[in-house]
């Protein structure tokens, strides 16, 4: 309920006494969330009926952007403010080096260090046909030359597999 995750804030529990601590939050003061919890812990309630809570508490003036504009229907000083505040709530939170090298990570979109398989490697679009001819295996089908089945496929509009059972390797 907003305290720190400090050893001294924190107390362990049981499941049965997490979802009774939930039960007691939501009589107080009737969180909805505190009732998805509580009910969820205990398997009172489906998945599903969890879902439809959370999907109907989360609708119309339960939703946090409820009444606000889209963001690309913001005029650019809107967009400037809007940012400008989520900089400000995000200043001072710990982020830990492990979560920024996630981050970075996901980024860059591919495992640090790791070099992909065709780095430097001319793509098969790129080659010409008699290059490609060389290092694939011809095929013909219906008295046509292909350089691959998978170039008999596509230009016949059908699949490999019926490719292999007509064709004939050259």
């Amino acid at each position: 309920m907003g305290g720190s995750d400090d050893p001294s804030n924190l107390i362990e529990l049981t499941i049965e006494e997490h979802a009774t601590a939930h039960q007691l939050l939501y009589e107080e003061h009737g969180c909805w969330q505190d009732y998805v919890a509580w009910k969820g812990l205990l398997g009172l309630i489906t998945e599903e009926e969890r879902m439809e809570i959370m999907y109907k508490a989360r609708k119309g003036k339960g939703n946090h952007m409820y009444g606000k504009p889209c963001f690309y229907k913001m005029t650019e000083e809107e967009k400037q403010q809007w940012k400008d505040n989520i900089s400000k709530a995000m200043k001072g939170r710990f982020v830990s080096d492990e979560t920024k090298e996630k981050m970075r990570l996901a980024q860059l979109g591919k495992p640090k260090g790791v070099e992909p398989w065709n780095k430097g490697k001319k793509s098969v679009q790129s080659k010409s046909l008699e290059t490609k001819m060389k290092i694939s295996k011809p095929i013909i089908y219906k008295g046509v030359e292909y350089y691959s089945i998978k170039e008999a496929a596509r230009t016949n509009n059908t699949t490999p597999y019926h490719i292999k059972k007509e064709a004939i390797p050259i």
